[in-house]
């Protein structure tokens, strides 16, 4: 048997598979290049200041397809103006990629949320949920720290529920920063008996303490009472500095806080009854409220 005729039989059968395997991996390859377009890309083009309609035709004009999503309103922004988009300018992406527009949609009255006592991180998600934008951030002394105290429109302290008119300016928060090593909120110690109100004063870091009485009362210590203090109950005030106290007779004292019961009771009914209407209001900001706080 003549094996060396079918050995080169089988060679040259082998390089003839190996020539048409080599072919076809070529083809492929080719075929692959065509398919995906490899080595062309697009340059992402600047949206910004652009209209919708203008960033449309941008895309298309580069072969670029886009999503647009219309839920977001920024009173900074006119409305169709484009506020973000992703892929960002001057990224390479392949012609046919999805380009996602955030376009600033018509407006929607905005009501103030509940965002008293909360904290600034929450309080600041609320405000954006409901399109409303902070232009400023005010601290101060207290010892609720990042906690929002007080919301200002224009100047002016405003209540939640507050509706917005069409064309709004920022509003301003302010925010608690804690206090300072020596300062500390000087407690009320009106009504108080002198040996009371200094104990209770010395008792919160206040040392130095001046106090004046009437003529009238032989013994400050007995049967008189604190009707005015400086600093106000409340102020933060360094711990080194003097606080001032004015003593008046036990009788006198109490004619004055009746009076001061009876106006007392007034305010707070006409409160009341300015709860009842904001009442309503918190119930449907409520439901907001929770969404936004579990997210």
């Amino acid at each position: 048997m003549n094996y060396s005729k079918y050995f080169v039989i089988f060679i040259i059968n082998f390089l003839i598979a190996v020539l048409i395997l080599y072919k076809m991996t070529q083809l492929a390859l080719k075929w692959v290049d065509i398919y995906t377009k490899h080595g062309s890309y697009v340059v992402v083009p600047d949206l910004r200041d652009l209209t919708l309609s203008q960033s449309i035709s941008v895309l298309k004009k580069l072969g670029l397809k886009y999503d647009i999503d219309t839920s977001r309103y920024d009173p900074n922004f006119r409305i169709n103006q484009i506020i973000s988009f992703s892929p960002e300018a001057g990224d390479h992406v392949k012609e046919g990629r999805h380009v996602y527009i955030q376009v600033n949609s018509k407006f929607t009255q905005s009501v103030l949320p509940n965002i008293i006592n909360k904290n600034k991180q929450i309080a600041i998600k609320l405000l954006h949920a409901n399109h409303i934008s902070v232009k400023e951030i005010k601290y101060i002394h207290d010892m609720n720290k990042d906690t929002v105290l007080k919301v200002l429109y224009k100047k002016k302290p405003i209540q939640f529920g507050y509706k917005f008119p069409m064309i709004q300016d920022g509003i301003t928060l302010i925010i608690g920063k804690g206090y300072e090593r020596n300062n500390f909120g000087v407690p009320n110690v009106i009504g108080m008996s002198l040996h009371s109100a200094i104990y209770t004063l010395k008792n919160q870091s206040f040392h130095v303490i001046n106090f004046y009485y009437d003529h009238s009362i032989i013994n400050p210590y007995k049967n008189a009472k604190v009707y005015r203090q400086k600093p106000d109950p409340g102020t933060i005030q360094d711990k080194n500095k003097s606080i001032e106290l004015w003593l008046t007779s036990k009788e006198l004292l109490d004619h004055l806080i009746q009076g001061e019961e009876k106006d007392f009771k007034k305010q707070e009914e006409k409160i009341q009854g300015e709860e009842k209407d904001f009442k309503k209001q918190e119930e449907k900001i409520q439901g907001e409220e929770k969404k936004i706080e579990s997210d």
